[in-house]
């Protein structure tokens, strides 16, 4: 009858190794997932609010300072009747005082009265996010009714920073197979050296009557248990990291262009991080373990 104990892991330095080096691929990973998952909700928001984000200011005062209060309402009129017949937009709808005053008060005093600021019209257009409206040929058309209209498209203005983001996430992804190519050949060379150093063990038990699957599983196990050990203590150590960079985001009020916050399907993505190296140094033991007796034995 092979017991457990047949195979002496204890005089086997891989113990101390391969949780130190989970550890830190775990901790890296967790960091690294966080980031790309943060800019891919940053990114979805960005999407979701640019994808209608259009308007159109028509200017109440003239460069020079004169006010065109007998123009704005005619052009106002022309502008509308432009936008609401132009393809890719569903709707367009001119803001009221009270709104553009909700709008401006964060940036201005109490005491400061919104309808005196020679603040310009401002049309809000709703856009269809399957066609978005040609934004060139919109303006051609406003600027030959309504010269002093100015369509100001939030997408276009992003849209370099949605390709910056996006370039960014293609390099989490990136670096996330490295670290899983790292720890595949962390593990490979764990077990490789462990098995040398109980070839003799190995071979006795296995003249026993051990079969390859006992030996194979053994490590496989212990290979999962040290790799999901380490990798959550990664886990744990990442999470002081996580908080003050979120503080940090909220402290410098940041947190309207990057969304920091993680809910219950975020955190279990970065819980799994532990569970997907283990798996990853399962099979890796087990294909190992595998090669090393068809060879040998």
């Amino acid at each position: 009858m092979i017991k457990q104990n047949n195979i002496l892991f204890t005089t086997d330095s891989s113990r101390l190794f391969l949780p130190w080096m989970s550890m830190l691929m775990g901790f890296i990973a967790v960091l690294i997932l966080a980031a790309g998952i943060t800019s891919y909700r940053s990114i979805t928001d960005w999407q979701r609010v640019v994808s209608g984000s259009l308007t159109v200011q028509i200017p109440t005062y003239t460069g020079s300072g004169e006010s065109r209060a007998e123009r704005v309402g005619k052009d106002i009129e022309t502008a509308l009747t432009i936008l609401r017949s132009s393809p890719g937009v569903q709707g367009a709808t001119v803001l009221s005082d009270n709104q553009m005053a909700e709008l401006m008060n964060p940036w201005l005093s109490d005491d400061m009265v919104v309808s005196e600021l020679p603040l310009p019209k401002l049309i809000d257009v709703v856009v269809d996010s399957n066609e978005y409206p040609d934004i060139a040929q919109l303006k051609m058309d406003l600027s030959s009714q309504v010269p002093s209209a100015v369509l100001d498209s939030h997408r276009m203005r992003l849209e370099p920073l949605l390709k910056l983001a996006s370039g960014g996430i293609k390099l989490i992804s990136f670096i996330l197979i490295l670290l899983a190519l790292t720890a595949a050949f962390t593990v490979i060379y764990a077990t490789r050296t462990s098995l040398m150093a109980h070839e003799h063990i190995i071979s006795l038990i296995h003249m026993m009557g051990a079969n390859d699957w006992f030996i194979i599983r053994k490590y496989a196990v212990r290979h999962f248990v040290l790799t999901f050990m380490g990798a959550f203590f990664g886990f744990l150590l990442s999470l002081p990291i996580m908080a003050g960079i979120s503080f940090l985001i909220r402290g410098a009020t940041l947190d309207f262009i990057w969304n920091s916050a993680l809910g219950l399907p975020e955190w279990i993505a970065l819980l799994s991080v532990s569970v997907v190296l283990a798996a990853l140094a399962f099979l890796t033991t087990c294909k190992t373990v595998s090669d090393y007796l068809k060879r040998f034995l």
